[in-house]
């Protein structure tokens, strides 16, 4: 099925282009979000004189991404954990809502479906963990994210 997009899709295509979806995909996401239409004589006609404003729009929307995108500048995010002394394993792990509810704790507004954890949960002690924050189609940013130990050692409960 072609369509014609009204935004631009990453890996599908710009402002105006027409392009084979599947039925599916166009009929239960793209129309109902606005942001393709069936390619018709009018639609194309309406999405020709609307094309500068369109992409307008697109250009505001990027460039407020791209002073968004500033604002994580030397931003490293810090997490204490408890570790597994003989093989630096993590008791439990640091998913996607955890990192998600640390950003907004620091005064990033992001949403879920923009961060993407791109080696999965942490379950290890290291410092090669990154999360990927997509901010437009054409703007994304990566976070490293820093381990610390926790040295309090768990208190026994007194007995009774």
């Amino acid at each position: 099925m072609y369509v014609l997009l009204l935004k631009k899709i990453k890996h599908l295509g710009d402002i105006g282009a027409k392009v084979s979806v599947k039925s599916g995909y166009a009929r239960n996401f793209l129309f109902p979000k606005k942001q393709a239409v069936p390619p018709t004589e009018e639609n194309l006609a309406i999405v020709e004189q609307k094309k500068q404003e369109l992409l307008k729009i697109e250009e505001d929307l990027k460039n407020t991404a791209l002073l968004e995108k500033d604002k994580y500048n030397d931003y490293v995010m810090s997490f204490e954990v408890n570790v597994q002394e003989e093989d630096n394993k993590l008791f439990g792990s640091i998913n996607l809502q955890n990192i998600v509810d640390r950003l907004i704790s620091d005064g990033f507004k992001v949403e879920k479906k923009q961060v993407n954890l791109p080696l999965g949960p942490i379950k290890s002690f290291g410092d090669k963990n990154i999360a990927s924050i997509s901010l437009h189609s054409d703007v994304s940013v990566t976070i490293p994210i820093k381990l610390v130990k926790n040295t309090e050692q768990p208190t026994e409960k007194p007995q009774e």
